[in-house]
């Protein structure tokens, strides 16, 4: 057959022994634990022969109670009449004394005389005895050798009524160990005093004996009576419960979850209107039952997808997470290159700084090179023409060329120093193009780490509408299932309403709608817990649209804060690309310095050897000078090559000289440029920490919606969950139609 399973019942529900969940189980063994496992028409039949049996018992034993108290009364009547008797012929004998150790009545001695004792005995039966003081010293009574128990002593409650009282005693008493009715009276002499005692009795014993018998008698009669009373009972108890065995089948097959079982009508008895109502209460049940399984059914559909979106939802929350810290390490890497980028730029511009000073002073040195320059080409044009003129001038020209020696030797003082100067200017020169090469590497990968940023922040933005997607699609199930929920909860309530009916029909059935009553019991039990689990559903979709709600506004936060991220990415990349523009000016410019002092460089290199060939030619004029005319033609061709070499040298000063101006204006162009780039990285640093912030507030945002996803994703599972056992509790029904 077919089961219509529905899972949703509280956890509470499934531990709790319900036979509704038991399938193939009776209701008899169901109830084990708490009742005896009888048939109603045994119970019934146990009841009433227990109620014959206890009915007899009760009238057998106050009757024989009865009995045993009168026959104790006459027991004790008949005492008396012989303890008179008694009484009667002792006062034939005359007054009552003690003379020595002898009792005597009249001059009749007591003592050892059993006539009397055996008289009584005779006319009335039973035992009598005579005591003087407490000892007895005649009597019928005898031991268990058979001798008379002459000298043995009173004891129990007698002796405390005549020796200590001073009264008479009735009533049962042991003597010598054997119980008696008995009659006590004490024996007084002239003046009033006890002396002795009077005694007759029976055994308890031989006077009960046609008690004992009567007894037997009577409870053989009872046995027999309750035996046929019993065999009554059974046969009428089966004949009026006979249209229950039809309601007990059918309770114990509604017990094991069979709604199919066909009820027949039934009669205008008690037991009919039970029949009735059974199959009024089973039509009304297997109703419900097949409402709450189609709800349960849609229940859980809508549950898995709500777990398959809920996990979703976990799943786009932690990529959104991830892509956000993958972006704030971007953001970390754009603002650890900034500052490397100042620090570069610092230095860049402290290099910078550097060789301005040293080109100024190879400037101001080549400069003063040039002056020097022109001055010995005048001298040297003077000296030539002293050579010409004549021989005769060898005074003057040799002033003049010592007055040249002198220029020359100075000339080459200021080419040594504007040759230290300019290699001092190309090594700042080297290291300033380094550092802005350095720079401009930093300032691509900060580009580059601007550009992931923005690439990652589109993605946590996809992310977070998928998320948002996502939550909305849970939002809308929640509310379907919450709609359902509501169903069940009215079927529920309905259905506690038709248990409740059920229990007053069965009260009103009396005995006979016990078993009846057990099964409205457990549809009660069954209503009560699915009324509990759809509540406890109830609070599971309350928790997740609450979820959904803090993570919508969460989404809602987040969106905004990542168009702010974005908006912050886009200046600090603009930011970048104006310190990545200004960088490799920087860098073309600092290039054309360095090849320019490179160039430089090579001229001082040849202004110096020029220098040093026409301070050579200065002293071999000198020398020539001093040797007069043999040397004239020599000091003329000397003094024509010094001629040219003044002129190269002073042309290559004042190209050394523009040189050295047009590296001195480089050098402005990149501290000025230098300064532009100093304040871009302070405005990216500034914008980096604001990215910086964003990005933590979206990594919050993103941990809340992670959290509220998995939250959510709990709340489905336990939702799946309660929807099992409320499928798993009416699946135990079978309906007809099911196969």
């Amino acid at each position: 057959m077919k089961k219509l399973m529905v899972h949703g019942l509280s956890k509470s529900f499934s531990t709790r022994h319900i036979p509704l969940l038991y399938r193939h189980q009776p209701l008899s063994k169901l109830r084990q634990g708490s009742q005896v496992n009888l048939s109603i028409v045994k119970k019934g039949t146990i009841l009433t022969v227990t109620i014959v049996i206890t009915a007899v018992s009760v009238t057998t034993y106050v009757s024989l109670t009865k009995m045993k108290r009168e026959m104790v009364r006459v027991a004790t009547a008949s005492q008396e009449s012989r303890i008179n008797t008694f009484w009667e012929l002792l006062r034939q004998k005359g007054a009552f004394r003690v003379e020595g150790n002898r009792l005597m009545a009249g001059d009749y001695v007591l003592n050892g005389n059993n006539e009397l004792p055996d008289k009584v005995a005779k006319i009335c039966g039973g035992t009598a005895t005579i005591f003087m003081n407490d000892v007895r010293v005649a009597t019928n009574v005898v031991k268990e050798d058979g001798s008379r128990a002459v000298g043995t002593r009173l004891e129990g409650p007698a002796y405390d009524a005549l020796f200590k009282k001073g009264e008479g005693y009735r009533g049962v008493a042991p003597i010598l160990n054997t119980p008696y009715f008995t009659a006590y009276d004490p024996i007084r002499d002239n003046s009033g005093q006890v002396i002795g005692a009077l005694y007759v009795g029976v055994k308890t014993a031989d006077f009960l004996q046609s008690f004992e018998h009567t007894r037997t008698t009577v409870i053989a009669l009872a046995v027999a009576f309750t035996l046929f009373a019993s065999c009554i009972a059974a046969w009428f108890t089966r004949l009026l419960l006979a249209p229950l065995k039809k309601a007990v089948s059918i309770t114990e097959a509604v017990a094991t979850g069979d709604l199919t079982a066909a009820i027949p009508a039934g009669g205008g008895d008690e037991a009919g209107k039970l029949l009735e109502s059974l199959r009024t209460m089973v039509t009304e049940l297997r109703g419900m039952i097949s409402r709450v399984s189609g709800s349960a059914e849609s229940v859980q559909g809508i549950s898995t997808d709500l777990s398959a979106e809920a996990a979703g939802a976990v799943a786009a929350a932690r990529r959104q997470q991830g892509k956000v810290i993958e972006t704030s390490s971007y953001v970390a890497t754009i603002a650890g290159k900034a500052e490397e980028i100042e620090n570069e730029t610092q230095r860049l511009a402290r290099a910078a700084s550097e060789s301005s000073a040293s080109i100024l002073e190879m400037t101001a040195t080549t400069e003063e090179v040039a002056l020097n320059a022109e001055r010995l080409t005048s001298l040297i044009a003077e000296v030539t023409a002293s050579i010409m003129q004549s021989a005769t001038a060898s005074g003057e020209i040799g002033e003049h060329t010592v007055a040249l020696v002198s220029s020359s030797m100075s000339t080459a003082s200021s080419i040594l120093e504007m040759e230290a100067a300019t290699n001092t200017v190309k090594g700042n020169a080297v290291l300033t193009a380094e550092v802005a090469e350095v720079v401009e590497h930093d300032a691509l990968k900060g580009v580059e780490a601007v550009r992931a940023m923005r690439q990652g922040i589109s993605e946590i933005r996809a992310s977070s509408g998928v998320t948002n997607q996502v939550i909305t699609t849970l939002t809308a199930r929640t509310h379907e299932i919450g709609a359902i929920s509501s169903v069940i909860d009215d079927i529920a309530k309905r259905t506690s309403l038709l248990a409740l009916n059920a229990s007053i029909i069965a009260a009103q059935a009396g005995q006979h709608g016990k078993a009846f009553a057990v099964v409205a019991e457990e549809i009660k039990m069954l209503a009560s817990s699915t009324a509990r689990s759809t509540s406890e559903i109830a609070g599971l979709i309350a928790g997740v649209q609450e979820e959904t709600e803090r993570a919508v506004n969460a989404l809602k936060e987040t969106d905004q804060r990542i168009a702010a991220g974005e908006e912050l990415s886009s200046r600090s990349g603009d930011a970048l690309e104006k310190i990545v523009s200004g960088v490799s000016t920087a860098r073309s410019h600092i290039s054309g310095i360095a090849r320019a002092t490179s160039e430089q460089a090579k001229g001082t290199s040849l202004i110096r050897e020029a220098m040093d060939r026409v301070t050579d030619m200065t002293e071999r004029i000198e020398r020539a000078i001093r040797e007069q005319s043999g040397a004239k033609e020599a000091i003329m061709v000397a003094s024509e090559q010094m001629k040219e070499l003044a002129a190269q040298f002073q042309w290559a000063t004042r190209e050394q000289s523009k040189v050295g101006r047009d590296i001195s204006n480089s050098i402005l162009d990149v501290s000025d440029m230098s300064q532009k780039i100093e304040k871009a990285c302070a405005v990216q640093a500034q914008e980096s920490t604001q990215i910086a912030a964003a990005v933590t507030e979206i990594n919050a945002d993103a941990d809340r919606c992670l959290q509220a996803a998995a939250l959510l994703e709990v709340g489905a599972a336990k939702l799946t969950g309660q929807v099992g056992v409320l499928r798993e509790g009416t699946g135990a029904f079978r309906l007809q139609g099911d196969h």
